[in-house]
């Protein structure tokens, strides 16, 4: 056993991998640095997810509403979606003494913000005149309900990763949401989302690991 692991990382966190490696034949250290590796290489895809979805949202957004702030109109807005316009623009305006620009603010919404746009409240403003024009390489017209559900399972497993979580208890369903980040990204633009695909290893770490037969994502 690595000893030093366990101190260092938390006799807590340590045996939810001990008690993982209790049902396989790998060692509780395999374990977790398959999980920071699956982590590792999952993020590149999902970081590109959040940049292209934040920035082809606006971009429709904009064109729709004629306006690059159109977010100021707050109407558009269900209430939470206020609270977390309002606390962007606050940090900004201490962050920049007030001197901040829309881009600025388009990068400090969280992605979770993006991701309810797609909700159904929004379908009649958001949707249907200006969001779904976002994923115009897709075959066949998107389908708010299926974009919705992709992007909240990819929300989750983000989040999972972010708070370093082990999201090797859902290993065989890791290729399933690589598989569906890269898809959005190729709906809004098929060489952004090879390029990403080209930067990270992780269906090769997967694959080593899997013994399921699985085809290209491209």
């Amino acid at each position: 056993m690595v000893d030093f692991l366990k101190q260092s990382l938390s006799s807590e966190r340590w045996k939810t991998y001990e008690d993982l490696a209790l049902n396989s034949q790998e060692t509780a250290e395999s374990l977790y640095a398959r999980n920071t590796i699956y982590s590792k290489e999952l993020y590149v895809m999902l970081g590109g997810l959040e940049i292209v979805l934040r920035n082809t949202f606006h971009e429709q957004l904009k064109e729709f509403y004629r306006k690059e702030d159109w977010m100021s109109n707050y109407k558009l807005f269900r209430k939470s979606h206020k609270e977390q316009i309002d606390k962007a623009t606050q940090k900004l305006s201490e962050n920049k003494n007030r001197n901040y620009t829309i881009p600025d603010l388009i990068s400090e919404l969280s992605l979770g913000f993006w991701i309810h746009l797609v909700d159904a409240p929004y379908e009649q403003t958001f949707w249907i005149p200006a969001l779904r024009h976002s994923f115009r390489n897709k075959l066949g017209p998107p389908v708010r309900q299926d974009v919705e559900v992709r992007l909240k399972q990819l929300l989750r497993l983000r989040n999972k990763i972010a708070h370093l979580e082990p999201i090797i208890r859902m290993e065989a369903k890791l290729m399933q949401a690589y598989q569906s980040s890269y898809d959005l990204i190729s709906w809004v633009c098929p060489e952004t989302a090879n390029w990403f695909d080209s930067i990270n290893d992780f269906k090769k770490v997967w694959k080593e690991h899997n013994q399921l037969e699985i085809g290209k994502t491209k």
